[in-house]
């Protein structure tokens, strides 16, 4: 059987006519109203998924800073630790020193560094206080109260005795210092 050219423009005709969704020369494509609707209910749709997903990324990145500034505020409290134990670390050596060049044998030279000792203790006994979600940071600052604290009446030994007490202080604060440094 031999198809000519009308005889397939006809049966495109009753294949269109039976799929007219399908077909391009259909005669209900609706009316501009309809096509302007559904393309905005479209866009609605792809409003909302690209919102959805900025607010997904804006709360990541708000867990992000967040977890930065406890990150940053650990940082500052252990450099703080650090400073201040090296600055005990620093005075008790000054004395050793001092005593091992054969000064430091009056007993205001000794008050002095005791006092200055405590300031700088009551500073780190402070920083305790601060809050912080890491226990590690915490108990090294406890340690470091607790090593740098001084006998009663420290200051009334004598120069060589307090020197090695001075000695010690500055090992123990070199320990701590490191190991909080490692935290």
């Amino acid at each position: 059987m031999k198809l000519y050219p009308r005889s397939v423009f006809s049966v495109g005709l009753k294949i269109c006519s039976e799929v007219s969704m399908f077909c391009p020369s259909s005669a209900d494509w609706g009316n501009i109203a309809d096509w302007v609707s559904g393309l905005g209910a479209l866009g609605a749709v792809i409003v909302a998924l690209w919102i959805a997903g900025s607010e997904r990324r804006s709360a990541a990145l708000l867990r992000e800073i967040e977890a930065n500034e406890v990150y940053e505020q650990r940082a500052q409290v252990i450099a703080e630790a650090i400073r201040l134990v090296a600055d005990i670390e620093a005075k008790a050596r000054s004395f050793t020193q001092l005593a091992a060049l054969g000064g430091g044998h009056g007993d205001s030279k000794k008050h002095e560094i005791m006092a200055e000792i405590a300031g700088i203790r009551s500073q780190l006994q402070a920083l305790q206080q601060f809050p912080i979600k890491d226990p590690r940071v915490f108990s090294e600052i406890g340690r470091m109260v607790h090593d740098s604290r001084s006998e009663h009446g420290a200051a009334l030994q004598s120069t060589s005795h307090f020197g090695l007490t001075m000695r010690q202080l500055a090992e123990d604060m070199a320990t701590r210092r490191e190991a909080i440094s490692n935290i």
